[in-house]
């Protein structure tokens, strides 16, 4: 990290010639990176850079202890390559996942090592600028109680639902106040640089590079917790949009005078297909007399999807209807969705995916019905399968990538 930073101190500063190698070096970290496990003709091949320009870069960078080299890939004939990473704790983020009602804290380095244990606070997601000091002192508390040390900190990256722009980290929709950038806010409140991300947009990352979207180009991501959301992948791209809002399914007009979302808008979806609208519907239920295992296990007014979701995996009929009925109404949205991005597949993500086997059944029936056959036959619908780390290991990720992208256009 000091290796990196000591490049961009004063790039003015540095000679014509320094920082071009400099800029060159910066390129290759973020290659190794971007490509993990990279031979030299790997290296070769995505830098175009010279085999002795390349060597004596890689020389460098290995004996600074900032590339290490480990196991031999694999061989077309002759001897394996040697395979380059970059060292184990060159960068070690911050990584902040905040949903509508909690948050998760861990640190991770750039190889998806967990250095600090995971830590999960119940919290309450606020439109209310005011509540944003109870995040910084549960975000304070979490440093303190794992003993980090912030000056060892690379940076924070963090996600949450919302409209978050693109360049500026602002979020239009959770501690929103006119001009007030929640991005730079929190960067100056650590000291650190700080990238924020929507959570639909860092679950689809994570499912590109750990879970069920491996070398998948054309790909929807669905994450279904409290609300509903969408990841989008374009020719091997996650697609932002022009200022980083794309995804946002859950606001979709849905049905005409619907139920008023908290968005503003009538009948989005979200009013309908979310674990905010499966609580909804079951609290009332309940209250008008609805027998159900859920009354004898939870507290109607402290209920969770997760709540139903487990009295669904342990045979409770009227939970399992209720997700049933929910994976109906999504089936018919992923159709619509089938139809506008023709994708090769789509990955259920959230807490939902647990309940999937009551879900995966009414939503292909939708599917079957409303997307035209030959675009439904050829879509794969998958459940992801991530460790409950992925998340974290994507946000590390968005964060060195990012902090590659502007010190290369800084230098």
């Amino acid at each position: 990290m000091k290796f990196i930073e000591n490049l961009l101190v004063n790039p003015s500063g540095l000679g014509k010639k320094t920082a071009k190698s400099a800029k060159k070096k910066l390129k290759l970290l973020k290659a190794v990176y971007e490509l993990d496990n990279a031979s030299v003709n790997d290296l070769m091949k995505s830098l175009t850079l010279s085999f002795p320009t390349l060597n004596n870069l890689m020389v460098e960078l290995v004996s600074n202890n900032y590339l290490t080299q480990h196991d031999r890939g694999e061989s077309l004939g002759g001897r394996k390559p040697n395979l380059y990473q970059l060292t184990d704790g060159l960068f070690k983020v911050l990584t902040i996942e905040i949903n509508r009602k909690s948050i998760r804290f861990s640190v991770v380095d750039n190889n998806s090592i967990i250095l600090f244990a995971a830590q999960e606070f119940p919290f309450e997601l606020s439109t209310d600028i005011k509540e944003l000091p109870s995040f910084l002192q549960l975000t304070k508390k979490y440093i303190k109680e794992q003993k980090i040390n912030l000056d060892q900190i690379s940076g924070i990256s963090i996600s949450m639902p919302g409209l978050v722009d693109r360049s500026t980290g602002e979020n239009f929709t959770y501690f929103y106040e006119p001009g007030f950038i929640l991005e730079k806010h929190i960067e100056h409140e650590f000291n650190k640089p700080t990238k924020i991300i929507n959570d639909a947009k860092v679950a689809t990352l994570a499912e590109q590079f750990y879970g069920k979207l491996k070398k998948k180009n054309n790909a929807l991501v669905i994450r279904l917790d409290w609300g509903i959301s969408l990841g989008i992948v374009a020719n091997g791209e996650i697609y932002l949009g022009k200022d980083g809002f794309s995804g946002e399914m859950g606001h979709i007009s849905f049905i005409n005078e619907g139920e008023l979302c908290y968005c503003g808008k009538r009948g989005c979806l979200e009013t309908l297909v979310s674990g905010t609208a499966l609580v909804n519907k079951a609290k009332q239920d309940i209250e008008n007399g609805t027998p159900t295992l859920i009354v004898s296990r939870y507290n109607n007014t402290e209920l969770t999807p997760e709540h139903i979701i487990q009295a669904a995996m342990d045979g409770d009929q009227y939970a399992i209807q209720l997700i049933s009925e929910l994976g109906g109404k999504l089936g018919r949205a992923i159709s619509l969705l089938m139809q506008l991005f023709n994708p090769e597949t789509i990955v259920l993500s959230g807490s939902f995916a647990r309940s999937s086997m009551l879900m995966i059944t009414p939503i292909q029936q939708q599917i079957q019905t409303y997307s035209m056959s030959k675009i439904a036959t050829g879509c794969s619908l998958q459940v992801s399968n991530l460790c409950e780390n992925g998340q974290a290991f994507a946000l590390a990720r968005h964060f060195i990538n990012t902090y590659f992208e502007d010190r290369i256009e800084m230098n």
